[in-house]
């Protein structure tokens, strides 16, 4: 059996995600129902609290699965659930694909909260443009204080006002590209073609960039210290 969330992570989700029986629309405009669950739910959709309680329970131990294949160094019980509430929320695929994920298994455990506070933005639906929530910065926050937090520590319910985000290390944001493939650009969740498409950059886009692997580079298109993606580096020109 796969390894599950402690009692700290599993309040930290629940606190994050709040009850909600009736399906509706997340911030980031998908169908939502339960803790947080996003698959195959449908509009007008009703369920029960106790099934609610099952669903993120099998939530909770798919994310459990692929944290413990991302990860390859040894977490404590309050580092693992601290990981699997950002898997939850944000992706297994941005999981894999992160600096986070990179650092922490090259034993950077002190990277973990920074890097954290680096995924607070989301999708705004009505102007297809991410923007950063108040909300997330709060998780993120929360997350990496779950991260730092002794496991000998009991469990607590979480604060409502959570602390400061976290400001990131400063690094990898040095150049300015531009997009130089007419058709556009795809920015994909990952470093390769088998990652999701999360957005077709326009040709002369502005960004700056992250780190490389191989011909994939991370790409941020604020130059907030933000990576939104991966991008293929051949259809770049230096601006």
């Amino acid at each position: 059996m796969s390894r599950l969330i402690n009692q700290n992570g599993l309040n930290l989700v629940k606190q994050f995600e709040g009850l909600y029986t009736d399906a509706y629309i997340c911030p980031a405009g998908v169908p939502t129902i339960g803790y947080g669950h996003t698959q195959n739910v449908q509009m007008g959709q009703s369920i029960t609290e106790q099934e609610a309680e099952n669903i993120l329970q099998d939530d909770m131990q798919a994310f459990a699965i692929a944290v413990e294949k991302a990860i390859s160094v040894e977490l404590n019980d309050n580092q693992f659930a601290a990981l699997v509430s950002f898997a939850f929320n944000c992706g297994a695929g941005n999981l894999n694909a992160s600096t986070l994920r990179r650092k922490l298994n090259g034993k950077d455990y002190d990277c973990v909260p920074s890097e954290l506070s680096r995924w607070v933005k989301a999708t705004d639906p009505s102007t297809g443009k991410k923007r950063s929530l108040a909300g997330l910065v709060k998780r993120r926050a929360a997350e990496g204080e779950l991260f730092l937090k002794p496991v000998d520590d009991e469990a607590s319910t979480l604060p409502e006002l959570m602390p400061q985000k976290i400001e990131p290390e400063p690094e990898m944001v040095v150049d300015q590209y531009a997009v130089n493939a007419r058709s556009g650009l795809r920015m994909r969740a990952g470093a390769g073609q088998d990652f999701d498409i999360l957005d077709n950059l326009p040709l002369n886009q502005i960004l700056s960039i992250g780190q490389e692997i191989g011909n994939w580079v991370e790409v941020d298109l604020e130059s907030d210290g933000v990576i939104d993606g991966w991008v293929y580096k051949t259809y770049l020109r230096k601006v």
